[in-house]
């Protein structure tokens, strides 16, 4: 019998060893019942904290990460920068447009409206150099027969005129900043630097999207 009582004894401290208690500071102090009980609660609570603060930092580094996304999408269509609300008509028609997806139904009307862009400036600038180059200056010829001078007159003002005359068909048709990278580039090959007309240049030349 007494075996079986310390057998019970030594079996009670032993599960009660963990939470710091034995079996004289159970007999000492009757309350430890209740410290005993209260400490798996506070480790508890402890891990549930510990949750949610890890659940906060998923939180906010998925919604991080999707705001980075949506900027990265909206550089690629030509230095696209998400635009308040509060715009006039004017900005929002001049403001940057996303590229649609590649061989769906926006993306090829796109295309459409890109080449009909580039068609009308390159037929009204032929139509406004040829007369200025052969009236003004006074050089007869073609591209194909010459002479000389009057090719490289004909390159040298019509770079600019079609630079400028793209921009401007472009803002038209709503799509003034995918034209104005063009005309920047255009430009730079003069020897200008492109910082000077767009300082967003370089960040877009980087994620431009052509088509």
């Amino acid at each position: 019998m007494i075996t079986m009582f310390s057998r019970c004894a030594s079996l009670s401290s032993t599960a009660l060893r963990p939470q710091g208690l034995s079996a004289s500071n159970l007999r000492l102090q009757p309350f430890c019942h209740q410290k005993a009980a209260a400490a798996p609660i506070t480790s508890t609570a402890r891990a549930s904290c510990r949750r949610i603060g890890n659940n906060l930092n998923a939180t906010k580094l998925l919604s991080r990460s999707q705001y980075l996304l949506r900027r990265s999408r909206c550089f690629s269509a030509g230095g696209a920068k998400p635009q308040p609300t509060n715009q006039s008509f004017l900005q929002r028609w001049m403001a940057p447009k996303e590229m649609p997806p590649r061989w769906t139904l926006r993306w090829y009307g796109e295309m459409v409206l890109i080449c009909t862009v580039f068609a009308i400036t390159g037929t009204s600038t032929m139509v406004l150099v040829r007369p200025a180059v052969s009236d003004v200056l006074g050089l007869k010829g073609n591209f194909k027969e010459g002479p000389w001078s009057y090719r490289i007159c004909s390159l040298v003002i019509m770079t600019p005129v079609y630079a400028s005359l793209l921009v401007c068909v472009g803002t038209l048709f709503g799509r003034h900043a995918y034209f104005r990278f063009f005309a920047v580039k255009m430009f730079s090959r003069f020897g200008i630097p492109p910082e000077m007309m767009d300082e967003t240049y370089q960040i877009t030349k980087k994620t431009f999207r052509k088509y």
